[in-house]
C-alpha cells in the first residue's frame, strides 16, 4: 500500500502531537541542565581563577617583603663594607705635593730582557763581586738567586718561607735581609762557610710591636744595619698591598731604624715617613736617601742622626714632585742615584687628599679594585737617574710593562725587577 503525502503529512502531525511534548520537555531538561554544569563549571573556574589570582598575589607580596628586606640587608652590607667596616690603617689627610716639571733629561734605550723562569715578581736587586744577585718568588716560597749579570750560571742560594723584601751585603760578605712573613717582618742575618747557609732572624720586634713591614735594607762599612718600614699598620696582603694601603691611608708612620750588631740596639734614625719603600746609602758623604711613597719625594738624612722626623729639622727633601711614587733606590760608582717607580701619580688619590671619607671608601675595596686607583700608563716612566749635583741625567721609560720594584746598575747596564714578570729587564746607559 502506498502512502501518499497527504497520509505522510498527517502521519508527522500525529507523531508530532503526539510525542512533541515529551521531545521538547526532554530537550528542555537537557537545556537545563547544559546549563547548570556550565554555570557550575564557570562559577569552579572563577574560583580556581580567583584563587590563583590569591595565590599569586600573596607570592608577590611576598617577593615584595624579601626584595625589599635584600635591598636594606644589601645596603647596610654595603654601609658595613664601604664605610663602617674597621679598617687597620685610619686615613689621614694631608697636602698633595706638587707635580714636577720636565728636567729635560735625556731617555733611556728601550730594555733588554733575560728569562728567569720559572721565577717570578722579583723584589730585590744587588751587585756584589762581580754576581747579580736577585730576591724572587718561586711557587710559595721566596728565593734568593745569585747569576752572572748576562743571566748564565743562575742558582739559588737560599729560599724562605717569607716574601724577601730586600737583602744588602756586609763588609765581611754576610747579607742582611729584610723579609714579610704571617707573624710579621724580620730583619735576618744570613752567613755562609764550610757548612752551608745560616739564616738567622735578628730583629723581629720593637718595643715589643712586630715589625708591620720592612721594605729595604742597606749596611754601612762599620756594619750598621739600616732598615726601612713602610708604616705601622700590619702588612696582611704582602709588600704592594702595604704600599697602597699606605698611599691611600697617608698614615705618615713610616721610619727608617738601624741597628748595631756588636751593640745589639735598634734605634730610630727618621720616622713620619708616608710609606718608606726604599733606601740607598752613600758611605762617601754618609747621606742616606729614604723614598717617600706618599709624599712623592727622597729624604736626605745623614746616616749618624737619630730620632729625626721627616721634613723636620736636619730631614729635608733632596728630591720632591717626582712623577710618580718612588721605590727602591741605588746608588752607582759615581754617586748616581737612581730612582724605581712602583706607580705612575694618581690623579683621583691626589685630589682627595682632603678626604677622609673617600679614601677610607678606598681602603675598603678589594685588592684588584684598589690598582685601579694607580695607573701604569704606556708613556710612563719606569725609573730616572740624577746627579749628585742635583741634575736629572735619565729617564728609563716603560711604565707600561709594570710596577717596577727593583733596580741595580751595573757597568754600563741598568737591571730592572717588574712586578708579576718572569724576566729580568736590562737597559744600556
Amino acid at each position: 500500500m502506498r502512502i501518499g503525502l497527504v497520509e505522510l503529512v498527517l502521519i508527522l502531525l500525529i507523531a508530532s502531537l503526539t510525542i512533541g511534548p515529551s521531545v521538547a520537555l526532554w530537550v528542555d531538561r537537557w537545556l537545563r541542565r547544559a546549563n547548570k554544569a556550565s554555570a557550575a563549571a564557570a562559577r569552579r573556574r572563577a574560583v580556581q581563577e580567583a584563587q590563583r589570582a590569591a595565590e599569586r598575589e600573596e607570592v608577590l607580596q611576598r617577593f615584595q617583603k624579601l626584595s625589599i628586606g635584600f635591598a636594606l640587608a644589601a645596603v647596610v652590607a654595603l654601609v658595613w663594607a664601604l664605610v663602617l667596616r674597621p679598617i687597620d690603617a685610619v686615613p689621614q689627610t694631608y697636602a698633595a705635593p706638587d707635580v714636577r716639571q720636565v728636567t729635560g733629561a735625556k731617555q733611556a734605550a728601550s730594555a733588554e730582557t733575560l728569562s728567569l723562569a720559572p721565577y717570578t715578581d722579583l723584589s730585590a736587586l744587588h751587585a756584589q763581586d762581580g754576581w747579580l744577585y736577585a730576591a724572587a718568588r718561586s711557587g710559595k716560597n721566596s728565593v734568593l738567586l745569585r747569576m752572572q749579570p748576562d743571566g748564565s750560571g743562575l742558582t739559588e742560594v737560599l729560599d724562605n718561607a717569607g716574601e724577601i723584601t730586600d737583602f744588602a751585603f756586609a763588609p765581611d760578605g754576610t747579607i742582611w735581609m729584610t723579609t714579610l712573613e704571617s707573624e710579621g717582618g724580620r730583619l735576618y742575618r744570613v752567613s755562609n762557610d764550610q757548612w752551608g747557609v745560616t739564616v738567622e732572624p735578628v730583629v723581629t720586634q720593637i718595643d715589643g710591636q712586630y715589625l708591620s713591614c720592612p721594605s729595604a735594607v742597606a749596611v754601612d762599612t762599620e756594619g750598621r744595619v739600616y732598615f726601612a718600614v713602610v708604616s705601622s699598620t700590619p702588612a696582611k696582603h704582602g709588600l704592594e698591598s702595604a704600599l697602597r694601603t699606605e698611599l691611600l691611608a697617608h698614615t705618615g708612620t713610616g721610619a727608617v731604624y738601624v741597628y748595631d750588631p756588636s751593640a745589639r740596639t735598634v734605634k730610630q734614625v727618621v720616622g713620619g715617613i708616608a710609606g718608606a719603600s726604599g733606601l740607598a746609602l752613600d758611605e762617601a758623604t754618609h747621606t742616606l736617601y729614604v723614598s717617600d711613597l706618599g709624599n712623592r719625594c727622597i729624604w736626605d738624612v745623614n746616616s749618624t742622626a737619630r730620632d729625626l722626623t721627616a721634613s723636620g729639622r736636619d730631614c729635608q727633601s733632596h728630591l720632591s714632585g717626582l712623577p710618580g711614587y718612588p721605590g727602591a733606590l741605588a746608588l752607582d760608582e759615581d754617586g748616581v742615584l737612581y730612582i724605581s717607580y712602583r706607580w705612575a701619580r694618581s690623579g683621583w688619590l691626589e685630589s682627595h687628599a682632603d678626604s677622609t671619607f673617600l679614601r677610607g671608601v678606598a681602603l675598603r675595596l678589594s685588592q684588584t679594585m684598589q690598582e685601579t686607583f694607580f695607573p701604569l700608563p704606556a708613556d710612563g716612566i719606569s725609573a730616572e737617574a740624577v746627579s749628585p749635583s742635583g741634575e736629572w741625567q735619565r729617564t728609563f721609560p716603560g711604565k707600561s710593562l709594570g710596577s717596577c720594584t727593583a733596580l741595580c746598575p751595573v757597568g754600563n747596564r741598568v737591571y730592572f725587577g717588574i712586578s708579576g714578570k718572569n724576566e729580568l729587564y736590562s737597559v744600556k746607559i
